[in-house]
């Protein structure tokens, strides 16, 4: 019983030592402090220049930016973070404005659970699913 018990420590220690994206170990607290900086969207379409920023400070969410026609805007609303075992996410909530952003994104999108698929080297990627089924996506290079 003790050998099958080496055996399963030793495995389950080559599986995690092997993983390339270690952010499902990290605690809501870790995560939390990676992902507390000013963020610069990168757009989903190559014709579009998204000149946002986004800032995540203390549970809450400040997009600023300046649309085609060169208006500034900012929006806010509100983020927390959850690290389960297997899955990490941000909750984002409370954007309530009516326009679509530069960046593709209206408000009922935004306000969802968002996977965190990458938070590191200065790379913040989200995924999640709209309230039609479709994917959607946001990824970010720190500021």
């Amino acid at each position: 019983m003790k050998n099958l018990f080496l055996l399963a420590s030793g495995l389950m220690l080559i599986f995690l030592s092997g993983c390339e994206n270690n952010d499902l170990l990290l605690s809501e607290k870790k995560l939390n402090s990676k992902i507390q900086k000013t963020w610069k969207i990168v757009s989903p379409s190559p014709s579009i220049d998204a000149r946002e920023n986004w800032s995540f400070a203390n549970g809450s969410i400040t997009i600023n930016g300046t649309d085609k026609n060169g208006a500034s805007y900012a929006e806010t609303g509100t983020y927390n973070v959850d690290a389960k075992m297997t899955k990490a996410y941000v909750y984002i909530d409370q954007f309530h404005f009516s326009q679509v952003l530069p960046s593709g994104f209206e408000s009922e999108v935004l306000n969802r659970r968002w996977t965190i698929v990458e938070l590191d080297n200065g790379i913040m990627y989200l995924s999640g699913v709209d309230n039609n089924g479709v994917i959607r996506s946001m990824e970010f290079v720190e500021k």
